[in-house]
């Protein structure tokens, strides 16, 4: 989590502990929508290569995350999987998914045997295409980095611990080659704290290719009014960008207006 304005009419402290609370919250709300995209290597065994979010357009159950993460993965000797929930089987991807190669994004249009049931599914309603409200709102990202994941013998597959992580979109330093569908979010290690304050360490977040990024819906409203269920889904992270403290990612609004 990065400390930085995100609500008006409170004293510094109270927005620090406002984004430090809604940090745990959104955690906890989003963890059900996230999986992990894997590479298998063999039949009990594989690699973590980045995340996803499971989601709905029009009404069809979708998995949507970075093209090259998928690129990644499909180079294992028996291709890709996502996981499906802690201790249950990865998912083997079959089928053709839907690449944007400008925009580095994949939509894989899920078959009816994907096993998870559609309240793991983030609502197509909670999804903005727009980039309006992004700079006075407050984002939020949830992914599984690489350096949390691993493969185990013992567990029977690739275990992953995920990283929730809030901040402001980056306005100014910005990369050159910065497209109009696209923002940047901090992520720098000056003033990077937990949610209990305490400083912390960077985390490398390479593996957190393909993560959903949320505006948290604290924009044009009160902070104590504030709950899990104002915030949008908004775009999914692309890039590092380690020189200049940032990440990059692709907006909702790159996805085809009829899906």
């Amino acid at each position: 989590m990065s400390e930085a304005q995100s609500s008006h009419g409170l004293s510094l402290d109270e927005k620090k502990n406002f984004v430090r609370g809604a940090l745990v919250d959104m955690a906890n709300h989003t963890f059900g929508f996230i999986c992990s995209v894997i590479g298998v290597s063999d039949s009990k065994t594989g690699r973590h290569y980045g995340s996803a979010l499971r989601c709905k357009l029009k009404g069809r159950r979708v998995v949507i995350t970075a093209r090259h993460v998928l690129e990644a993965a499909k180079q294992e000797p028996l291709g890709v999987a996502l996981s499906t929930g802690y201790g249950e089987p990865p998912y083997v991807v079959h089928g053709d998914v839907n690449i944007d190669p400008v925009a580095d994004l994949a939509v894989y249009f899920l078959p009816d045997d994907y096993p998870c049931p559609d309240e793991c599914f983030w609502p197509p309603e909670r999804i903005d295409r727009r980039l309006d409200n992004l700079a006075t709102d407050y984002l939020f990202l949830h992914g599984f980095p690489g350096a949390a994941s691993y493969s185990s013998h013992l567990l029977g597959g690739v275990v992953t611990k995920s990283l929730p992580y809030g901040a402001m979109q980056r306005l100014e330093r910005l990369p050159s080659n910065l497209g109009s569908y696209q923002f940047a979010v901090e992520y720098d290690p000056v003033g990077m704290v937990s949610e209990t304050g305490a400083p912390r360490d960077l985390v490398d977040p390479r593996g957190l290719a393909g993560s959903p990024v949320w505006r948290i819906g604290v924009s044009g409203r009160s902070s104590r009014e504030w709950k899990t269920g104002d915030s949008l889904l908004v775009g999914v992270l692309t890039q590092w960008h380690p020189d200049e403290n940032l990440l990059v990612a692709t907006s909702m609004e790159r996805l085809p207006p009829e899906w």
